[in-house]
Parts: C-alpha cells; structure tokens; sequence
C-alpha cells in the first residue's frame, strides 16, 4: 500500500536526478491498482493519480487527479468508489482529465468555464478581470490545473476544492487563499447562472452545475479582519520623500504618490489614460469603477503637478505594463514598492490599501466630513431611496472646495509641520532615507 512517507521518498529521488518513479496500491485482481506517477517534467516534478489496469494484454491509465490537491485518502477512496467497479465489470473507467471525444461537443471543462468567466469580467469592463485570470488560469499553480482543466466544470466536488485552497493556505498566503475561494466560487455562479439568464440574446453553453461547490466551503474569517494600519504625518512625509528619490527605479512611484495624494483604488489609478484626465478642468473621471458606478475626482494641486510631468504611451497609458504597452501595470507593482520601502528602512510594514486608509484618516484631521470623503473615495452607494432615485447632484463645487483643503492640509504634512508631535519611532527612518535625500531632515520640505 502506498503511503505518505513512501510518496516523499519519491518525490526526492525524482528531484535528486531518477527521471520517473512509480508507487502503486495493492487490490484485487481484474480491478485494477491506485497508482501515482512521479516524474521530472521540464521545470518542474509531476505528482499524478492513475487508475492503471489491463485491456487486451495493454497497459492503461486513467487519470484521477493531481497530488497534493487530491490527497492519497481521496484519490483512493475515487479509486475505490469510482474507478475499481468499472475496471472489474470489463468497462473502461472515465478519464477525469479526458478531452472532448467530439470536436462538435461543447466544451464544458473547468478551464472552458473560467475563460468564459474571464471573458464576462472583461466584456463587463470589470478591472479585476486581470486578476482573476491570473488566478484562475495563468498563474502558478493556477486554480483550473490543479482542480483538472479538462474535467467536466460540474464533476468538481468541494473536496478539492478544498485540498487546492488547503495547499495555498499552508504556505502561509491567507489573503490568497481567500480571493482564490472567491474567484473559483464566482466562477461556478457564473456558470450556474448564464446557461438560465432570460436576457442573453446569443445561445450558450450548459454547464448543467446543479449545486456551486465553493458554496460548502465556508470563509476564513482570519483573512476577513479589518486593516488598522495607517501613516501618520511624519510616516506620510518620510515615504513621500522615498518615492520622489526613488522614481528612476520603479515607473509606478508617481502611482503611489497620486494613491497619497487622492485616496483612490490601486486599479483606478493604474488604469489611468490621458482619456480620463481632463487638464481644463482639473478632473478625473471614470465611465465605471469597481462599484460599477461612474465617479469623477476634483484633483488637489499636488495630483495635478503629478500627472503633468507624466508622459503617456501610444495607447494613452501613464503606468504602461513593463512587456506589454497595450495593458495598464499590473495590480501589485505599488503593494511592492510598499514592501521594498519597509524593507530599507526598516519601518512597520503597510500596503497600498492602507494608503487608501491614511488618505480617509487624514483627510478626515484636515476637517473634511465622512459624508465628503466618502463622496471623493467613491464609497457612496445607492442604497437610501434619496439617493437611489432622486438625487442626481453631483456635488462638484463642494467636493472641489474639499480638495482645496486637503491639499493644504498635505503641504502642511511634506514641509514636516507635523513632524514635532510625531512618535520617535516614526522618526527614526530619516537617517536611512538620507542615502536617498540629500539635506533631508524632521521639518525640511521634500517637494
């Protein structure tokens, strides 16, 4: 029988130069064997479930799965259930990881519903489609290899999509697991609801998924706890004076600088394109945003000195992909310029949505109301039957005046007028940043 450790023991003779190593189960004989194939396969080494049997004096497989995400308990308990009673009544098993037999047939695997998934984000116009892409598809370890891209979407169970979550979460990436969880969950809704949705002139696939096995799997509530981290005046100057030292290292820093200056979400302002920025005016706009509303930001005098001395590539970008011209910076450029600054000069760690969270905080010590800062970060939802129906104000004067008082409020922060109340552990990063500002130090202007 094979066991746990026999299958580490594999795993490091493959590694250490043994190009295939083979592990089988015991059973009875005409029904086959539980069989797991370890192998160098380019770059990486290939862990894989069979059920091995004979037909006609040949060697057959059928594939189960893929370890770890299917563990040795499951595969064989498959194996046992599923795979064992066909091989001994002489039919042949299903191959989990078949392709379609007919190229007529319409695909319905779990790779053909999360591309039809993405396909819908982008034909939304949802920012986060990117994202989900490269969770659900492009990345390693993508969510559709490990839960089997050619399986048929509706024969996935909550088991493994449990054992793919289970293997994210134990290296220590919670907030992963967590969007990954999400991601495969909306996946499966989609294909639940698409096939059923009256208001689609174009025919499509039926998934024919009765039940959205993410629905079993409950939340980690330890990825759900609410950010307290924000920048505090001095922490704020200190980190502004890092990006402007810093801009010819990374092209995103003026990104984060204007996340700083106008409290907006990561993907708005790396999408940013000379269309959304109306110099005349002084204005940002978005047709739509995350919440799928259209918002438009009366920009401080700070952003706007930003944004002037940006140039935009050929397809309107200000923060261009680094390979790719025709897409926007990807999501997590900023949230690594955060790390990298913590890093150098060894200060409590924070992200860019913390950033977004220092710009409420802030703004609100500069006097400005919730109601008003709630209006300029787009958190205004239309759920009251005032706003929902009746109110189409777009209180610009009033969200310009409060623009006019948080870019004062934010001079008063980078010349360090706030500098003398500071906690001395917020001071003590100016000595690492003088290796990057000359003449820098608590009260001199950094811009």
């Amino acid at each position: 029988m094979i066991i746990d450790s026999q299958i580490k023991a594999a795993i490091k003779r493959v590694n250490a130069g043994t190009s295939r190593v083979e592990l089988r189960d015991n059973g009875d004989r005409g029904s086959g064997r539980l069989t797991l194939v370890v192998r160098n396969f380019r770059t990486q080494i290939t862990c894989e479930w069979y059920a091995l049997f004979y037909r006609d004096g040949k060697r057959r497989l059928a594939k189960l799965g893929v370890y770890p995400m299917l563990s040795l308990v499951e595969a064989r308990k498959h194996f046992r259930n599923e795979y064992a009673p066909t091989i001994l009544a002489g039919a042949q098993p299903d191959n989990r990881f078949s392709r379609p037999q007919h190229k007529s047939a319409p695909d319905v695997s779990v790779r053909a519903l999360f591309t039809a998934y993405v396909e819908h984000l982008k034909a939304s116009q949802k920012g986060s489609w990117y994202q989900v892409e490269r969770i659900l598809l492009e990345g390693h370890n993508n969510a559709a290899a490990c839960l089997g891209a050619d399986r048929s979407a509706r024969s996935i169970e909550p088991q493994t999509i449990v054992s793919y979550l289970a293997a994210i979460h134990g290296r220590g990436a919670i907030g992963m697991a967590h969007n990954a969880r999400a991601y495969v969950g909306a996946a499966f809704a989609f294909g639940m609801k698409s096939e059923h949705s009256y208001t689609r002139q174009e025919g499509g696939r039926r998934w024919r998924i009765r039940i959205n096995p993410v629905a079993a799997i409950p939340t980690d509530k330890q990825a759900l706890r609410v950010g307290e981290r924000f920048l505090s005046p001095a922490e704020f100057r200190l980190f502004w004076a890092w990006l402007l030292a810093n801009r010819t290292r990374s092209a995103s820093a003026p990104a984060v600088q204007l996340i700083m200056a106008t409290g907006q979400r990561v993907q708005e302002i790396l999408r940013l394109t000379d269309r959304h920025y109306d110099r005349p005016e002084l204005l940002l706009s978005w047709k739509k945003t995350k919440n799928g509303l259209p918002h438009s930001l009366p920009l401080p005098d700070i952003a706007v000195e930003i944004l002037d001395s940006l140039v935009s590539n050929e397809f309107g970008f200000f923060f261009p992909h680094r390979l790719d011209p025709t897409r926007h910076a990807i999501y997590t450029t900023p949230n690594k310029l955060c790390e990298l600054y913590a890093h150098e000069t060894a200060t409590e760690r924070f992200t860019p949505r913390d950033l977004r969270r220092t710009w409420k905080t802030l703004a609100g010590r500069a006097g400005i109301s919730k109601e008003m800062r709630d209006r300029l970060q787009n958190h205004v939802k239309k759920s009251d039957v005032s706003t929902r129906h009746y109110d189409r104000y777009d209180y610009l004067t009033e969200r310009r005046a409060a623009m006019k008082e948080w870019n004062a409020f934010m001079e008063r922060i980078l010349v360090g007028e706030f500098d003398a109340g500071a906690r001395h552990q917020d001071l003590q990063i100016v000595a690492p940043l003088n290796q990057w500002v000359p003449g820098l130090s608590p009260g001199a202007p950094t811009t």
